[in-house]
């Protein structure tokens, strides 16, 4: 979206007082400028969300001030939607937070992936809007085919389903590739983590801080998703396609990835339809839960329970979680027993200063998976001597002695350590 949109922010909340600091963030990552605000304490109105009172404001406000937009931040049925924009001056659109959400991923989507889930979530947000046009007798352009007594809001909904399943293929396909780049990273003999959390919690910085430089390496052409950079600003969703680094952690070799973050009140219905690259970023040997300690306790407790849940559901290995920017909170022994509490004990860090990285090294190396050792005793070989460069370039640890032949002791990750046994034995070993 282009800068210089004008919007409103709205917010109803059930009691008093009301907190628009994310509604406006969320807008100005959008690209909107935020002119006024209008917010209501009372129970939901059954069709306009908003009581009278705070619909005339909306209204009036929007006609004064020539706003491109009214932002809700509440989720609005198709019903109300359609009901609260039409009591708001023409050429001004209505947005709830939802679709304010959409249209922030979308600009961000820089990958097929993250595009086919956007479009995902756009179609399954706009199903039941189509489906309402239908009824109001507008064309939506998604008739299609018609089958005899079907009516106009039905061939949507079934021209909607079509599209929605087509996505859903190409998507499937897409997590097929991931499994198998999951697999070839493995038997390079990387152990993967992945950085989950709410957005603004720190994870780029964190990511910036573990890798080992910013410089692409000569091994990284087997890995072209290495991105050589991670974005750290003060921006939602700066992070929505992966970024992935290099970090050593003692003398195992990793490859981080930094996730998408996750932000208050998505719907679980936008979360599955990011399914790909949560599972994608999840499926790791390791999870690191990154929350801010600069939050309050409630919120904190919030969005630690939140993200544990959305993770829960595709993480694979092990778990840490990470209480970062510690350097600039307050009451650090009460945030980590709300951590602890919620997920258990974290460890404290700062991504700024460097503060607990060596502690964070540890818990990590704790949680990673066993790696196996081998033996192996070779002919001296110019082959062999390739095996040796092989092993150095693939396993956590590696010892040769040489002689009337060459000895070789490897520990590595499992998948390693098998292909090393094939080498070998081709060899004569």
């Amino acid at each position: 979206m282009s800068g210089n949109q004008t919007a409103i922010v709205a917010q109803r909340v059930d009691e008093s007082p009301a907190d628009t600091g994310e509604i406006r963030a969320l807008a100005e990552s959008a690209g909107y400028e935020v002119i006024d605000e209008v917010t209501q304490a009372r129970a939901p109105h059954p069709g306009h969300e908003f009581g009278a009172g705070a619909v005339a404001e909306l209204r009036e406000t929007a006609a004064e001030i020539d706003a491109d937009a009214v932002l809700v931040d509440n989720d609005l049925d198709a019903n109300r939607a359609f009901a609260l924009a039409d009591q708001i001056p023409d050429g001004t659109a209505v947005k709830d937070r939802k679709r304010l959400v959409i249209d922030i991923f979308g600009e961000r989507a820089a990958t097929r992936r993250s595009q086919l889930e956007v479009r995902l979530a756009e179609l399954e947000y706009e199903l039941p809007r189509a489906e309402e046009r239908a009824k109001r007798g507008e064309d939506v352009g998604r008739q299609g085919f018609k089958s005899a007594g079907e009516s106009p809001a039905s061939q949507v909904r079934a021209a909607y389903k079509r599209e929605i399943a087509h996505v859903a293929d190409e998507l499937d396909g897409i997590a097929d590739a991931d499994a198998e780049n999951r697999e070839s990273r493995h038997e390079a003999g990387f152990d993967l983590v992945a950085l989950a959390g709410y957005t603004n919690a720190g994870k780029s910085t964190l990511l910036r801080r573990l890798a080992d430089d910013h410089a692409v390496g000569e091994n990284d052409h087997r890995h072209g998703d290495v991105d050589g950079v991670a974005e750290s600003r003060d921006q939602l969703f700066t992070t929505l396609n992966t970024t992935t680094r290099r970090a050593t952690l003692g003398d195992r070799r990793l490859l981080v990835t930094d996730t998408v973050g996750f932000v208050s009140g998505l719907p679980h219905w936008l979360v599955d339809s990011f399914e790909s690259t949560l599972s994608s970023a999840y499926r790791a040997d390791a999870v690191l839960l990154v929350a801010d300690a600069t939050d309050d306790a409630d919120t904190l407790r919030e969005k630690v329970e939140t993200s544990a849940d959305v993770v829960s559901d595709h993480r694979d290995g092990g778990f840490v979680p990470v209480l970062n920017k510690v350097d600039a909170a307050a009451d650090v022994t009460e945030k980590r027993a709300v951590v602890t509490e919620v997920v258990g004990e974290p460890v404290l860090v700062s991504g700024l200063d460097g503060t607990g990285l060596d502690a964070l090294a540890d818990r990590v190396a704790a949680v990673l998976p066993d790696r196996e050792s081998a033996r192996f005793v070779l002919p001296q070989s110019d082959d062999a001597m390739s095996f040796v460069s092989w092993l150095h370039d693939h396993a956590n640890d590696v010892s040769v002695e040489y002689g009337d032949s060459v000895e070789i002791e490897v520990t590595g990750r499992p998948e390693v350590v098998a292909q090393a046994r094939g080498r070998a034995e081709s060899l004569g070993g």
